[in-house]
């Protein structure tokens, strides 16, 4: 019975000290503009913006994350043209570098779907703000971010990190569902 009890208080320490360890807890931190909770071993760092609010957030990796909320914040508004195989062979023939052109047998629908985008495109709802968020199609390689439009004063809030790990890039779009615009 001795045994019993020891033993599993052991079992409750070990397990007690492991859920300690490496928790990250959310805080939450004010960007002047609008709130977000962060993992508390990120680093806010507000920079000189000419017309805009500008933060970096660091990430425990070292990785960077911009914010500006101001009117001439990045929109998410990317496109790849792209071309028929008729048309590449007339550039082609003409001497053209076709060098980081796109083409495909279905070109019109390969623009429309974004197939040669290194990111999905989607709309969510944050605290009652339409955000269009972007997430790369494969994890740590290509941007990730939201962008909210037409705020006070048309102003728009832009939040977005490029080849984040795939940890981080879970964290933040977990941290987007914490955004509260002042």
């Amino acid at each position: 019975m001795k045994k019993s009890i020891i033993k599993t208080s052991f079992i409750l320490s070990v397990l007690n000290f492991i859920g300690c360890t490496g928790t990250d807890y959310n805080k939450k931190t004010d960007f002047d503009q609008y709130t977000m909770d962060i993992p508390q071993s990120w680093r806010k760092v507000e920079l000189k913006g000419i017309d805009s609010h500008v933060f970096l957030i660091i990430t425990k990796n070292g990785d960077s994350i911009f914010s500006d909320y101001g009117k001439y914040s990045e929109k998410f508004d990317e496109t790849n043209k792209v071309f028929s195989y008729e048309e590449i062979k007339e550039f082609k023939s003409s001497g053209m570098d076709i060098t980081g052109l796109y083409y495909s047998k279905k070109p019109e629908i390969d623009q429309a779907q974004g197939t040669f985008l290194k990111e999905y495109y989607y709309y969510d709802t944050i605290n009652k703000i339409t955000g269009k968020i972007k997430v790369p199609k494969i994890a740590g390689k290509g941007g990730i971010g939201i962008h909210f439009s037409n705020l006070k004063d048309n102003n728009s809030l832009t939040i977005s990190g490029k080849n984040l790990n795939e940890a981080d890039q879970n964290i933040l779009l977990d941290s987007f569902k914490s955004i509260m615009i002042k």
